[in-house]
């Protein structure tokens, strides 16, 4: 079963922002979060990519755990891309000027 309202709520998104970021229907994402129908696969692959995150783990796949550091760090990699995704232009640069100071330390 998809993980779309898990990440859709961590994402501190609604149903119809969603829905708007991936040129779909508000009815729609609530069918697929009820399990009442499934998304296409395009649909799946632009959910993906608007929460920042695999197949695998929109799936809910585990992953397996030989690799775990590498895919912890790809977690967070994928996170903070898609907290960055949802800033708006100024914050982002803001963001940029923050990431500057670190480098400088």
């Amino acid at each position: 079963m998809l993980k779309i309202k898990e990440l859709r709520e961590e994402a501190l998104m609604t149903q119809k922002q969603l829905a708007e970021k991936i040129s779909n229907m508000q009815r729609n994402v609530s069918n697929w979060e009820q399990g009442v129908s499934e998304p296409d696969l395009r649909t799946v692959v632009a959910l993906a990519d608007v929460f920042g995150v695999t197949l695998d783990e929109l799936f809910g796949r585990e992953q397996p755990s030989a690799n775990s550091s590498v895919i912890k760090s790809n977690n967070t990699d994928a996170m903070l891309i898609s907290y960055i995704k949802r800033l708006s232009p100024v914050q982002r640069l803001a963001l940029a000027e923050l990431l500057k100071s670190f480098k400088e330390v």
